[in-house]
């Protein structure tokens, strides 16, 4: 039997991170007092922290006090506390159909109207590679376990790169998911990941009662394992700790010692991989 408290005191410890590049040191330019700056008008779009107001989202009331206002991609979305909810939500402007005052009830617009405050974060929407949250959810936490294995000797083998590939491709086949995968971009996203042990553990846990995805994450640790034709010790262990995570899982246990999906504990309290609480697709 797996002793999730050893492994969890364990995995609070070691880490798998690449080392820190040295920091950028970045001369100052000093400020020009002849550069004209930019006018602050009454026009200028205001700050949505604080805002209250009640919405229609969805075909549902709900009071909200704003937080921020973000683009991401081509969709802005308001986050707010929702009293209703008494949590912290996300809302989608174009799928706000009316907004209102709250201490008048006036109607203010629909969701547009929250166009006129001032953008706090722009980013691209996270890449999709056409897969629903929960399979990419499942993808990324395999890349996550294959990622650490890669780096867990300290040095990240080009054939390392073809064994994640492969991976990538069985899960497709495998799972009967649709379309092509884009490999370049999935395999470039998984050299970019750095998991620590918590992370890898956490990953491991959507593989969790799966036994197709476990055969193939398994399969493809292994031939990462062996891909440069060196397995050194560190590979071996956390070979072995991956073998007996998944054939000793218990829900109950894990939750003991590395805490809930979304919840913190005194020796880990890293989140899952992907972030979130989604499901693993099974």
């Amino acid at each position: 039997m797996t002793d999730f408290a050893n492994i969890a005191r364990w995995a609070s410890h070691r880490s798998a991170l690449p080392p820190v590049t040295p920091t950028l040191i970045i001369d100052a330019v000093p400020l020009d007092p002849d550069r004209d700056l930019p006018a602050i008008g009454a026009a200028e779009p205001q700050p949505i922290s604080a805002f209250v107001c009640i919405i229609e989202y969805e075909g549902n009331t709900r009071l909200i006090t704003c937080r921020r206002f973000d683009r991401i991609g081509e969709a802005v979305y308001v986050g707010a506390i929702c009293h209703s909810a008494r949590a912290y939500r996300q809302f989608r402007s174009d799928r706000v159909s009316a907004v209102y005052d709250a201490a008048t009830g006036e109607v203010l617009g629909d969701g547009s109207y929250f166009e006129r405050f001032s953008v706090d974060s722009q980013r691209e929407r996270a890449a999709t590679w056409n897969l629903s949250p929960a399979r990419k959810a499942t993808l990324v936490a395999g890349l996550n376990v294959l990622a650490f294995m890669a780096r867990c000797d300290g040095y990240w083998h080009p054939l390392e790169a073809d064994v994640v590939e492969g991976f990538i491709c069985s899960m497709w086949l495998r799972k009967e998911w649709e379309g092509e995968p884009p490999l370049a971009d999935i395999v470039a996203h998984a050299q970019r990941l750095s998991p620590d042990a918590n992370t890898f553990f956490h990953a491991l846990r959507h593989y969790a009662g799966s036994r197709t995805s476990t055969r193939i994450l398994c399969g493809a640790v292994s031939d990462l394992i062996t891909a440069d034709g060196v397995i050194c010790s560190s590979e071996a262990r956390w070979g072995a700790e991956i073998d007996a995570f998944l054939r000793d899982y218990r829900e109950d246990e894990f939750e003991r010692y590395f805490g809930s999906a979304g919840g913190s504990h005194p020796v880990a309290s890293v989140p899952p991989a992907g972030g979130g609480t989604v499901l693993p697709e099974k």
